[in-house]
């Protein structure tokens, strides 16, 4: 097996730009490849390349050459389970079965691929009781049980703790060893990318650069190139390293030390909100089990936790968006509220007043055809007579172009949100919560797909949150930003909540 590009250049339909220029990559049998860049660098266009699914999008230059089998994991791997099956058992034999490999050989081939993961256990669920990372993980099982010569995986690791991260660096490991070999792409440094033979940097409209040495030199390399790196570890000494040697402005600027919350805690003072005893049952499973969390005015937390340890479901049962998958108990009460009120007995439409919740997939809370539409209808207009309309409209404009400004999503205002990259549109969400004037954020994975540029423009939005006294709570499996950026670091696992 062999792929490789030389001099390759690409331009999509209707842009005047080339997105690619001059690229020059071999991916021999037995390897592991990244290729990181910021958003909009390319690496996404560079990976579909490779797997044959720009012929018709736009012109090339140069040349792409593969031989033997390709499979492909895009950035948005929930949109490529199949539709066509309801259980983890089928979806994952699906693509052998559609092949013609016979029923014995195709069960066979998935076990031992979800087991290689370490996620044999979810053989029998259904796709939609599934954490965001382990829906991740199946499309990717269905996809490694062809055991394709090559894979190629754009932003696999986004939605998956670090424990997975490695798994799958063993499974992509296995398979080089077999003559395979494996493209990783994406915006961040992890467990994933340093498991790799080669980590190469793409800039936008230009050619790979050399690929970086392990190490702080690699912390160095990401972030001269915009690339996050997740590890706080190396990141720390990169900085260390950039402030005392002779480092270009450029490195030394693309990647400041966070600036939010753990620098400076704020006087402890009551809780905003109050969670007791929090429990949530699904069929014959409890996800949390009496779960007791205080959220604070002026303070960041974050959640950490394995792929289905119920993060995401917490998030969801505090804003009421459970519906019938989950019955969900405790107590909920906000100090706005008074200790007599428990939001549980709310309707979600009712906590959202007091509760700002942006999920892992932004495209299910963005409606409006512009970024400032989206936030003008963000919340109902204040009761009015009919000839106060006028200033009230004025109003909420006003707050619209502050809300915008402080995003920075100002320059983007007439876009519409579906052709913003997915970081900006999670920001947008953010920038809708903040039009209601929730006192508490709820962000589910916000750092996902996140460049250093994104990551530094999410701390901003969170800085300025917590500077008014609201509180967040966010899931993350982003081990750099949980340790440098929050105030409180909490951990879920068998079904509690503990402190770290």
């Amino acid at each position: 097996m062999t792929a490789n590009m030389r001099g390759f250049g690409f331009t999509y339909a209707g842009e005047d730009s080339r997105v690619l220029t001059d690229v020059d990559l071999e991916l021999p049998a037995g390897s592991m490849t990244a290729v990181l860049g910021p958003v909009g660098s390319g690496t996404s266009t560079l990976s579909r390349a490779l797997a044959g699914l720009l012929e018709t999008r736009g012109t090339t230059t140069g040349r792409v050459d593969v031989t033997g089998t390709v499979g492909f994991l895009g950035d948005d791997p929930e949109a490529q389970l199949s539709g066509l099956t309801s259980r983890v058992a089928d979806e994952t034999q699906l693509a052998c079965r559609l092949r013609g490999i016979a029923p014995a050989a195709a069960e066979a081939r998935a076990h031992d691929v979800l087991a290689n993961l370490g996620i044999d256990d979810l053989w029998n669920r259904r796709l939609d009781t599934l954490s965001g990372g382990q829906r991740q993980l199946v499309a990717l099982s269905r996809i490694a049980s062809l055991d394709p010569d090559l894979l190629i995986l754009d932003q696999p690791s986004q939605s998956l703790d670090p424990d997975m991260r490695r798994r799958l660096a063993g499974l992509l490991r296995e398979n080089c060893e077999r003559g395979g070999s494996a493209l990783i792409t994406g915006h961040r440094i992890d467990e994933l990318t340093v498991a790799c033979d080669e980590v190469r940097f793409l800039r936008a409209g230009d050619g790979l650069a050399q690929e970086s040495a392990d190490g702080v030199r690699l912390a160095q390399s990401a972030r001269a190139q915009g690339v996050w790196d997740t590890r706080p570890e190396h990141a720390a000494q990169s900085r260390s390293a950039s402030m005392t040697g002779s480092q270009s402005s450029a490195s030394t600027t693309a990647d400041p030390v966070l600036s939010t919350t753990a620098a400076a805690e704020p006087p402890r003072a009551d809780p905003v909100l109050s969670v007791r005893s929090l429990s949530v049952h699904r069929a014959d499973r409890t996800v949390l089990d009496g779960v007791d969390v205080d959220l604070h005015p002026g303070e960041l937390t974050t959640l950490t936790g394995a792929n289905g340890a119920g993060k995401s479901t917490l998030l969801r049962g505090l804003i009421g968006l459970l519906g019938r998958s989950g019955d969900c108990t405790g107590t909920v009460t906000m100090s706005r509220l008074g200790e007599g009120t428990n939001l549980l007995d709310m309707p979600a439409h009712a906590r959202s007043a007091h509760l700002g919740w942006v999920g892992q997939d932004p495209g299910i809370q963005l409606s409006a055809a512009t970024v400032r539409s989206e936030l003008m209808h963000a919340a109902p207009l204040p009761r009015h007579r009919r000839r106060e309309r006028t200033q009230v409209l004025d109003d909420r404009r006003r707050i619209v172009d502050s809300v915008l400004h402080e995003v920075d999503l100002a320059a983007v205002d007439e876009e519409h949100p579906f052709d913003l990259d997915g970081p900006r549109r999670k920001d947008l969400v953010i920038a809708s919560a903040l039009i209601t004037g929730a006192d508490v954020l709820l962000l589910d994975e916000p750092t996902i797909g996140r460049d250093q540029a994104g990551m530094n423009r999410l701390t901003a939005i969170i800085d300025r949150v917590l500077r008014r006294g609201g509180a967040v709570l966010a899931t993350t499996h982003d081990p750099r930003w949980a340790a440098e950026s929050s105030h409180r670091r909490l951990h879920l696992a068998d079904g509690r909540v503990h402190s770290r």
